[in-house]
């Protein structure tokens, strides 16, 4: 039957197709910007603007004058970048096994494991870092083991972390060429040596931008971070606990200057990321 006959002889018999383009018809054309704008500025954008909004000179004073500010600033980097770098490179390792081991128990499971670390509660991620290389288990390093050192603020930070780096390296390999790599793989390259000289120098964005997500991720970690790392003055505290302390001592103000330097730090990030994904567009 030609289209133009079956499509009226649908609207004679009021059929799921008509009766469907007629309800459509009453959907007002601007209902996605009507309930999106309003939603959008009000839950996103204005609880940042408040931040900006109660920035007080004496509190940006009295926070840049504070040595334990800048500690915790300067623990965030560091902690955030050791995170990311230590994700990056397990993160290379899973996009190897995502490309040629994935019906491996090894693949498997790392996949499953790659999605649990975001979907439990960061509380309950702090705590098993604490059991797994806490007193228990690692006394022999410190009386407690590692917990409550800076370099238990990097495990916590690439825990929550790492998850992101693997899932953007993994869609990295997805867009490589396969031909490539079967290419390589003919003239006798073994699929490590195919992976480290085709693969890895084509992923060179997919690299870079599992590293900044991770480092923003990082950047934002708070509960594992105090679970397993603590929040000591001017030892393991980062910029998150920092802000969590200042409002609990009743400093408002320090407690705001030092979440807009947070912000700025995560502006900064996305702009980088923008900026690189601009280039290789």
């Amino acid at each position: 039957m030609p289209l133009n006959m079956w499509t009226n002889s649908a609207a004679m018999d009021g059929s799921p197709m008509n009766k469907s383009s007629a309800q459509t018809k009453y959907i007002p054309k601007d209902i996605v910007s009507w309930f999106f704008l309003p939603l959008f500025l009000l839950l996103v954008v204005f609880p940042l603007l408040a931040l900006v909004w109660n920035l007080k000179p004496d509190g940006i004073v009295r926070t840049l004058k504070d040595w334990f500010f800048w500690r915790s600033f300067k623990n965030t980097i560091i902690a955030a970048f050791a995170a990311s770098a230590l994700g990056s490179v397990l993160a290379v390792g899973f996009g190897y096994y995502h490309l040629f081991h994935k019906n491996t128990f090894t693949y498997k499971l790392a996949n499953l494991m790659n999605d649990l670390p975001a979907a439990i509660p960061h509380t309950v991620a702090g705590l098993a870092l604490l059991l797994a290389f806490g007193r228990k288990t690692c006394g022999f390093i410190s009386n407690t083991g590692l917990a409550f050192t800076l370099f238990a603020v990097v495990l916590a930070m690439f825990f929550v972390s790492y998850p992101l780096c693997a899932r953007t390296i993994a869609s990295g390999v997805d867009g490589t060429d396969r031909e490539m790599v079967d290419v390589a793989r003919t003239l006798g390259d073994s699929p490590v040596q195919a992976y480290f000289r085709i693969v890895l120098p084509l992923m060179g964005e997919s690299i870079f931008a599992g590293f900044v997500l991770a480092f923003s991720r990082a950047l934002s970690e708070f509960a594992a971070v105090v679970m397993f790392g603590g929040n000591l003055p001017g030892s393991t505290q980062v910029l998150a606990s920092y802000v969590f302390t200042k409002v609990e001592e009743g400093e408002l103000e320090m407690a705001v200057t030092a979440s807009v330097v947070c912000i700025l730090l995560s502006l900064i990030i996305v702009a980088l990321l923008s900026i690189r994904r601009r280039k290789h567009a």
